[in-house]
């Protein structure tokens, strides 16, 4: 009877070495599971910061394109209105409404 009894603890010993093996194994395999993620995560980040520093361009872009396209639509609607049409006709082609007085300067050389 001896015998059997120190037979079943060898059978209860070899079990055990196996699954502390697989424990080990999986322990390891998950280690190096977060070692990646980690390392991939400082990537993400970087890429991150770089896409915010981007965005933030962008926005400032679109904000100075915003102000651009206002400028843009106050002068069209002046280019559209009758005073610069007036002032285009004094300008270039020197009209003046019917109760003004024209004053021109005398060139030196006309006067002598």
């Amino acid at each position: 009877m001896a015998k059997t009894s120190n037979h079943k603890k060898i059978e209860k010993k070899a079990p055990r070495r196996k699954a502390r093996g697989g424990m080990i194994m999986i322990t390891g395999v998950v280690l190096v599971l977060c070692f990646i993620i980690t390392y991939s995560s400082f990537g993400l980040r970087s890429q991150l910061r770089e896409n915010a520093a981007v965005e933030a361009d962008l926005e400032a872009q679109i904000s100075e394109q915003e102000e651009v396209s206002q400028d843009l639509e106050r002068e069209s609607e002046y280019i559209r209105s009758d005073d610069y049409i007036e002032e285009l006709a004094r300008e270039r082609l020197g009209l003046v409404h019917d109760n003004e007085i024209v004053f021109q300067k005398q060139d030196e050389t006309s006067a002598q």
